[in-house]
């Protein structure tokens, strides 16, 4: 297996999982530096839904949300944040981060008229893409899966391990093992606020968004909750 430059060294990767600014918990950013430090982590990947673009949609808004200019202006600063604090890494183009782009074609605008997604979040040194591979795992934000196992189930379908956000209340690792090889499967959780009004519509749902991230180290999954209730390290009146 080759991990880092093309050498025989595998990588130790932090996930992050969907943050949809601005509208991420207060307390998730450092969280996750913390974890990946703690595990000594030398890439990140951001598994998609970096920017949420709740007013740049095709549903209804929340009446108490900030316009579009707003929630544009205060999105670009949680950016810079996660930017200062992960200024090199991978980011998989999630279903909110392209709105844009779908919004646009609905009325027939070609995507080449519309700035790339570095230019528009000046993120110079991230990555911007569909999926990516690294030590035979593969990485993609999840569009389009869902159930009690969808990364698992993704992993089934493409033949290899895989990690994927997208499914808010869903997290953890889940295997798949045959005769001579095994897979994995990892939902890396979220890192939303869910009193955020972008959030609001989950309000009434049983099953609460997980807040947690993830680590593959040397192709091995381990999954990290995020400690943020009352009296926890994150809990979002320590931010």
């Amino acid at each position: 297996m080759r991990g880092i430059a093309g050498s025989n060294i595998m990588s130790k990767v932090l996930i992050i999982g969907d943050i949809h600014e601005p509208a991420s918990h207060p307390g998730y950013r450092r969280f996750c530096q913390d974890i990946g430090d703690e595990w000594g982590c030398n890439r990140t990947v951001f598994i998609g839904d970096v920017i949420d673009h709740h007013c740049i949609s095709f549903h209804s808004k929340d009446v108490d949300a900030d316009g579009v200019s707003r929630e544009a202006e205060i999105a670009y600063k949680g950016v810079r944040k996660w930017y200062k604090a992960f200024s090199k890494a991978e980011v998989m183009i999630g279903n909110h981060d392209e709105r844009v782009f779908r919004l646009a074609a609905s009325v027939n605008i070609p995507a080449r008229f519309i700035r790339d997604y570095d230019v528009v979040w000046n993120t110079p040194k991230w990555k911007w893409k569909r999926d990516t591979e690294i030590d035979n795992v593969h990485y993609f934000h999840g569009t389009g899966c869902s159930g009690k196992m969808p990364a698992l189930n993704a992993a089934k379908a493409s033949m290899m391990s895989t990690v994927i956000g997208h499914c808010h209340s869903v997290a953890g690792v889940k295997w798949n093992c045959g005769v001579n090889r095994r897979i994995f499967g990892m939902d890396t959780g979220c890192g939303i606020d869910i009193n955020h009004p972008a959030m609001r519509y989950g309000k009434n749902l049983i099953n609460k968004p997980v807040l947690s991230c993830g680590v593959v180290i040397d192709g091995k999954p381990y999954h990290e909750i995020m400690p943020m209730a009352r009296g926890e390290k994150y809990h979002k009146s320590r931010f």
